[in-house]
């Protein structure tokens, strides 16, 4: 399920259950590709759209998982 206000708290909860960093977007805009990772999107290369579609973090996985990076153009958040 995509819900990018429930996917910005699972997040939230996660990181601070497992006493991770908090590398996502607080507001779940990617700053390189200015999509919403917690929603699904398209492939983003050296700024353009490939035309691909590309799946967005749903909520169940921002609170199982530890969000790295942009799912659309693969920009890293923790380097």
């Amino acid at each position: 399920m995509y819900d990018v206000q429930e996917s910005i708290k699972a997040q939230e909860i996660y990181c601070e259950e497992n006493k991770a960093p908090h590398f996502a977007p607080k507001t779940g805009r990617c700053w390189s590709c200015n999509q919403n990772i917690y929603a699904p999107g398209h492939h983003v290369w050296k700024g353009k759209s490939d035309g691909r579609e590309s799946a967005g973090i749903s909520v169940e996985k921002a609170g199982r998982e530890l969000v790295t990076g942009c799912p659309h153009c693969f920009r890293s958040y923790c380097d």
